[in-house]
């Protein structure tokens, strides 16, 4: 399928976290606290997931919105379940595949919730089909854990050619600093549930815990090579990752790339065969990172004969 960049379409970026605890399971806010928190923070849209409770989403006034939302588990995993309209039953939670689909017959997306924390291989995401992607960065695994990050399995998975995209997402309870730090950036035409729930189907967003990507597309080299080029906010590395060793990492050099205070604002990476897919990561000064959802090479120069 041809690979379309979100930054080529119309429409605006709306920003949001797609993960989030209240009173009504083991959150320490109200709903309202949450969603006051949020939009003070100049957020345009959140999801509530409670555990195994279904919270319907809401407009408020045409600046703020949430998102249909739950947060599903069983043995050894959780699931992130957005725009789904109800909740599925409890008694498929030891059948992920069987809950996934559910998640979808709902009219839902279903993500793996921090693998990492979990202990989620890409082995046991790989044998439960139907998932659409998982946490990528999860704030509170991180904060507490220090297990947010889930670079290994899904690049694993992404070398296997499962097409699943990345989250960043909070994760908030409300007791450990972890608000504020994952988010989403969705492009949407509109701020209104369906049109970020079919965003977000289409991968049409980017992650972060920080820096802004602002254009990712393909572009042609002087000998016509197809190539990846990114641009960003001032950052101290970007890099782009492919199966195996077959990325490769631009680090900041005062004098040379990049703004004047040698800082990179961009990047531009060869597609070749072998990569199987390209992602970037650009990672700022504080340790701060925007991950892109990955390109598939087959999309850009056909199938491998």
């Amino acid at each position: 399928m041809p690979w379309t960049s979100p930054f080529s379409l119309p429409g605006h970026w709306y920003k949001g976290n797609l993960h989030t605890h209240t009173t009504q399971s083991d959150g320490q806010f109200t709903p309202e606290e949450a969603i006051t928190w949020y939009r003070a923070h100049q957020y345009d849209f959140l999801a509530l997931t409670d555990h195994w409770v279904h919270t319907p989403g809401r407009a408020f006034d045409g600046t703020f919105i949430t998102l249909s939302g739950a947060e599903l588990h069983g043995d050894g995993y959780h699931m992130l379940a957005i725009g789904l309209s109800g909740l599925p039953s409890q008694e498929l939670d030891n059948d992920p595949s069987a809950l996934a689909r559910a998640v979808a017959d709902l009219g839902g997306l279903a993500y793996y919730a921090h693998p990492y924390w979990t202990g989620q291989t890409s082995s046991h995401i790989d044998a439960h089909p139907g998932v659409r992607g998982i946490e990528v960065y999860n704030s509170v695994c991180d904060q507490a854990y220090g297990l947010g990050y889930s670079r290994v399995p899904w690049d694993e998975l992404l070398e296997q050619g499962h097409r699943l995209v990345g989250l960043a997402v909070d994760d908030v309870h409300w007791k450990y600093g972890a608000q504020g730090w994952g988010f989403v950036m969705v492009r949407s035409p509109r701020l209104d549930e369906a049109s970020l729930i079919d965003a977000l189907r289409q991968g049409h967003f980017y992650a972060s815990t920080g820096p802004a990507l602002l254009d990712l597309r393909v572009v042609r080299l002087a000998d016509d090579t197809p190539a990846l080029r990114v641009r960003c906010s001032p950052c101290a590395s970007i890099t782009f990752y492919g199966a195996g060793p077959s990325g490769h990492r631009f680090m900041a050099d005062p004098g040379g790339l990049g703004d004047q205070n040698g800082r990179l604002d961009g990047a531009i990476y060869p597609i070749t065969q072998k990569q199987v897919f390209l992602r970037v990561e650009c990672q700022d000064a504080a340790g701060r990172v925007a991950w892109s959802n990955p390109l598939f090479v087959e999309d850009i120069l056909g199938p491998q004969s």
